[in-house]
């Protein structure tokens, strides 16, 4: 990974020789539904440099920080693959149901013996 210091060094350079720095975040979709570098859309930069021969240089600053999944049934962090308190909801209903079930059988069989 290149080093944050070499990075902005290169981009100084680059800028000091004419060079377009664009620096930024990278999103897609971005806001008109294209890559985004910052707040430029970096299709934008290229287009006007078409037919032209590029020498793109692309060097992340920091590395990337994994945003927490969010269940999407229940809105809590999840930490792997299940939602824990959609799970413990889930393993609870499904107690309730089996302790119901054995009840309505345990009462057929008092109804019937009487």
């Amino acid at each position: 990974m290149i080093i944050r210091h070499d990075a902005e060094a290169l981009a100084a350079t680059a800028r000091g020789l004419g060079a377009q720095v664009i620096r930024g975040a990278v999103r897609y979709p971005g806001r008109e539904g294209g890559l985004d570098v910052g707040d430029v859309e970096i299709e934008g930069p290229l287009c006007e440099l078409k037919d032209q021969e590029v020498l793109v240089i692309v060097a992340a600053l920091r590395p990337v920080q994994k945003a927490p999944a969010i269940c999407g049934q229940c809105g809590t962090r999840c930490e792997g693959g299940e939602c824990p308190a959609c799970s413990a909801e889930r393993e609870e209903a499904k107690r309730v149901v089996e302790e119901r079930l054995l009840f309505d059988q345990e009462f057929s069989v008092l109804l019937s013996e009487g």
